[in-house]
């Protein structure tokens, strides 16, 4: 039995060699195998790795030129606006200059003429007073009612001229109308009806001058004035007017005229500031 029993196993032992020993090599092969393959690919991972970093090194030295060339480009830019701001501010500047002497020069002007016009109004009121000083030798040069007809007549062209009169020189005449009113009056209730008639006749001949230039257009004869919603220094500001700029008088106030823009707006502004 013990030697049956000995061969058996020997016998099943032989077998399973045989069976399993096949799959048991087969599994050290596979197992060997995976590890070459593994190291291969480790190795060519390995080998790959400087040539991927090469790539993106290369992928950001383009970004940066390329946002170097940006920059420049914008550099570039604003260096040109910079020079087209300087220019234009060198222009401007020549333009102020050329205004502040043409300013300067008109003012110079005006003085001149203010000084003549004085001269020679002194010079009319002389020579009108001496025709009124005549004529009050001389009877028959005009009746009292003649002279009286002629002070109506006045009256009523003297009320035109204050209702039209804006420009500086329109009020400029209204003023030496109205004094020729006061004494042609005072010249009637003292008799002298021949120098009260020549004083009313002066005044239609100022209201014809007046009309020639429309004494409604104002012009703004200061460099800077505040068109204002009241006649009043602290009223709201509306907008800003400039020297030069015209006007047209609707309404008078005690030194405020209130005047319409040519875009049509309306305010007040003082009446020193228009000409």
């Amino acid at each position: 039995m013990t030697g049956i029993g000995s061969g058996y196993v020997s016998s099943c032992r032989e077998q399973l060699l045989s069976r399993y020993g096949l799959m048991l090599a087969f599994a050290i092969f596979l197992v060997a195998t995976g590890c070459s393959t593994t190291g291969g690919l480790s190795r060519h991972s390995e080998a790959e790795e400087p040539a991927t970093g090469q790539i993106v090194e290369s992928e950001q030295a383009f970004e940066l030129e390329q946002a170097v060339e940006r920059e420049k480009a914008v550099q570039k830019d604003l260096a040109a606006r910079i020079a087209q701001l300087e220019s234009r501010e060198k222009e401007l500047e020549r333009q102020i200059r050329l205004l502040n002497s043409k300013l300067k020069a008109e003012k110079v002007a005006r003085e001149s003429q203010k000084s003549r016009f004085e001269v020679a109004q002194t010079a009319r009121e002389d020579a009108i007073r001496e025709v009124v000083r005549i004529r009050a030798r001389i009877q028959g040069m005009a009746s009292q009612a003649e002279a009286s007809a002629m002070f109506a007549e006045a009256r009523v062209i003297l009320d035109r001229m204050e209702e039209e009169a804006y420009s500086a020189q329109s009020r400029e005449d209204l003023a030496l109308a109205r004094s020729y009113m006061a004494r042609g009056k005072g010249a009637l209730d003292a008799g002298n009806s021949g120098g009260a008639a020549y004083l009313f006749d002066l005044i239609p001949g100022l209201y014809e001058g007046m009309k020639k230039a429309d004494p409604r257009i104002v012009k703004i004869s200061v460099r800077i004035a505040a068109l204002r919603k009241t006649p009043e220094p602290s009223s709201a500001k509306l907008s800003t007017l400039y020297w030069g700029d015209s006007a047209t008088g609707i309404e008078k106030g005690k030194n405020w005229l209130m005047i319409r823009t040519t875009s049509g707006q309306t305010g007040w502004v003082m009446m020193d500031q228009v000409q």
